[in-house]
């Protein structure tokens, strides 16, 4: 007897134990995009005491719930642990949507017009489906780079359908065409296709989202998915740049994945300036201003001093409160810090922050604190010059060598020197130097450098320094920079030290219960290495000289392992290309690459170096032609890598083969580009432009001699 058909499997079970049982209640959830709302709690209590581990700080102020809709009331994710729900895709969206993600991600169009029809077409699919899209698990990263390359039309569309649940995405990506209109051209378009514009502009969304948020600050600024929102909205008011790649950004956590916005937009990017890559201040409708105010007033005055000081070490709520008084101190001018309402009064109410007062006791605290030094960098950044000396003179000075040992409160010395004089800097260098044998054997070389580059530029004297960095390194100088390199390290030997003992050694009492020890990786040591290196190439004088002799003192095997890796292979060019690199230098370090050059330029590092040593060379001229006799000797090799042909173009080893005397002024640097290639000059005519003038001259001679003969004979006959 034949047995019946059986499903194999753990879903198959799992299904047959649930078959039966009642639908999940979200299987009949309706389609039409409805956001729920929260609910405020009856029995909520006002006196709830700080926990330093929460996920919130409960602030002293009633936490009034979002408006409810006309529907009637929603339930909100406190009730029943449930969060909005649009509706799922089908089969076959999903499997669309899933498709369009895949190719916006592999960016292979032909041109920008195909990727934008390309767009126009998963926006007409997503029509409907948007909230649907935005909470799928599969699709929701279709719907951030669909927004990232939209333009100014597009984002309005779409900001228009989520703009009761309006999301961090939106903020970043419309920022730029706040102050943009969609074209005439464009409007009677989408009319003629049956579009309808929306009928808010960006500007008036943004204050329809501040408005719908109203009353909810308060819950907003610690709630850990609001609060990027709430960065970026203010941000957005004060029309500064909302910059997530930055690595001095606040907008976004360390941990968030940052996108490539290959915008195809090119409405804002012409209204962008190309040359400058750094952000800019944005111009907003004058609207911006007074709902700014009102929304850092609507934040802080519900707390008392305790509670927002607890802010400065909520994982949370510290981020936001950064950006608050950013803003207040650079936004609304410095003169702001002497309101007694201020947010810096308020942190720091003393006149004078001198040892024993409340602020000083509220700053020592900080200073050791993962979550809190960043506020006190924050502070010492932006905060007025007379406040700032304050701040440094009684709290930072005395205590600037110990505070460079730590790991964390380093971070705040970087910042603090970045503000000091030269007087001032050279006394914290001499407070530093005991302590450098101490930070190179940790291996925390960001505060030296930090401290070079700032010498270098205050014109401060660095010998004392120099001296000070040679003693702590080894003697050898072969050594030295395999130590510098972390060449002998392995990722097993390198050492973790405990911060808490470190502390206790500055002077700091207080427990931490976010304090963890550091986790320091083998590459990242190597990193902070060679970026150390290269600082000290730019310092003319005994901290280059610590590098240079080094380098010399490395046996050829070793320079070449150093070529090929990323990390190191940068100092060996910027010792090759630094204004303090030397002839003589060069004469003994160049050689060294010799017969390995087919090697080097088929590496991705290595090619970096061999192109490199093309400027090199400049004054070493037969070294050059021997380098290039090697490439020729070499050249299929090249040929058959992609980053080999790059080297074999750089070099123009094709005007070597065919025309070696015009290769030859070129490598000497006789054929420099002349000035009008800046503008400053015309164009040279080429031979045959200068041939096609001589012969047109002759030419017209020819045609004025005829003339004349002709003008000689008319006159003849006439007589």
């Amino acid at each position: 007897m034949p047995r019946a058909q059986q499903k194999r499997g753990r879903r198959a079970e799992k299904k047959a134990q649930t078959e039966g049982e009642p639908k999940r209640k979200f299987d009949d959830a309706p389609e039409e995009p409805v956001a729920k709302r929260m609910k405020s709690s009856d029995d909520a209590d006002a006196n709830v005491i700080y926990d330093h581990n929460a996920d919130y700080v409960p602030l002293d102020m009633e936490i009034q719930p979002f408006e409810q809709q006309e529907e009637g009331e929603q339930k909100g994710p406190d009730d029943n642990g449930d969060m909005p729900f649009f509706g799922l895709l089908d089969t076959d969206e999903q499997e669309y949507f899933s498709r369009a993600g895949e190719m916006l991600e592999a960016n292979e169009f032909e041109d920008a017009e195909q990727k934008h029809l390309f767009i126009e077409s998963v926006y007409r699919e997503a029509n409907g489906k948007e909230l649907k899209i935005a909470c799928s698990q599969g699709c929701s990263r279709l719907m951030e780079k669909l927004i990232s390359m939209s333009d100014v039309r597009q984002i309005r569309r779409i900001f228009s359908k989520f703009i009761v649940i309006a999301a961090r995405l939106f903020f970043i990506n419309a920022a730029p065409a706040v102050m943009q209109k969609t074209s005439k051209a464009q409007a009677k378009k989408d009319e003629e296709d049956g579009e309808q514009e929306p009928e808010l502009s960006l500007a008036e969304m943004f204050m329809s989202v501040i408005k719908e948020l109203e009353g909810n600050w308060g819950y907003l600024l610690t709630e850990r998915f609001a609060s990027h929102t709430i960065r970026v909205l203010l941000l957005v008011l004060a029309g500064e740049p909302v910059d997530v790649d930055s690595n001095d950004s606040i907008v976004a956590s360390r941990a968030k994945e940052r996108l490539k916005l290959s915008t195809a937009n090119t409405q804002i990017e012409n209204t962008e300036d190309k040359e400058s890559t750094a952000p800019k201040k944005r111009s907003v409708p004058e609207s911006f201003e007074p709902a700014l105010k009102k929304i850092m007033n609507d934040m802080v005055s519900g707390l008392d001093d305790v509670y927002l000081r607890a802010l400065a070490t909520h994982a949370v709520g510290n981020p936001v409160l950064q950006v608050m008084l950013t803003l207040e101190l650079s936004h609304f001018g410095k003169s702001s810090a002497k309101d007694p309402k201020s947010i810096l009064r308020r942190l720091l109410p003393d006149e004078n922050v001198e040892e024993g007062t409340e602020s000083a006791n509220f700053i020592r605290g900080l200073l050791y604190d993962p979550v809190g030094s960043r506020l006190v960098e924050t502070m010492v950044r932006h905060m007025p010059g007379k406040v700032f000396k304050n701040l440094y003179k009684n709290n930072l000075r005395e205590r600037i060598g110990s505070l460079a040992r730590n790991q964390t409160a380093g971070y705040v010395v970087l910042k603090t020197l970045e503000r000091l004089g030269k007087d001032d800097l050279k006394d914290a260098m001499d407070l530093i130097i005991p302590e450098v044998p101490g930070l190179i054997e940790r291996f925390r070389l960001i505060v030296p450098r930090t401290l070079i580059e700032r010498c270098v530029i205050r014109n401060v004297d660095t010998k004392p320094f120099a001296k000070a960095l040679k003693d702590a390194f080894d003697q050898d100088p072969a050594a030295r920079i395999r130590q510098m390199l972390r060449l002998d390290v392995t990722p097993e030997e390198v050492p973790q030290y405990n911060e808490d003992q470190e502390m206790q050694d500055a002077g700091y009492e207080g427990h931490n219960e976010h304090k963890k020890k550091p986790t320091s990786t083998h590459s990242s040591e190597k990193l902070h290495g060679s970026l150390f290196a290269q600082t000290l190439l730019s310092v003319p004088g005994p901290l280059s000289d610590l590098v240079y002799s080094g380098l010399l003192a490395l046996s050829s095997e070793t320079i070449i392992q150093l070529a090929q890796e990323s990390t190191s292979s940068r100092v060996l060019q910027q010792a090759m290309k630094s204004k303090t690199s030397t002839t003589q230098f060069r004469r003994q370090f160049v050689p060294r690459f010799q017969g390995h050059l087919a090697e080097l330029a088929q590496n991705n590092s290595g090619s970096h170096v061999v192109d490199c040593l093309w400027d090199a060379t400049k004054d070493i001229f037969f070294v050059k032609e021997r380098m290039a006799q090697e490439l020729v000797a070499n050249e299929m090799l090249l040929r058959d890598s992609f980053i080999g042909r790059a080297v074999w173009r750089n070099w123009s080893m094709d005007l070597y083969k065919r025309r070696r005397g015009e290769w030859v002024g070129r490598a000497k640097g006789l054929d420099q580009q002349p000035s009008w290639t800046e503008g400053q000059g015309e164009r040279p005519k080429s031979k045959i432009e200068l041939a096609r003038e001589r012969y047109a001259v002759a030419q017209g001679i020819q045609d004025v001699r005829k003339a004349a003969t002709d003008e000689q004979a008319a006159a003849a006959a006439e007589n």
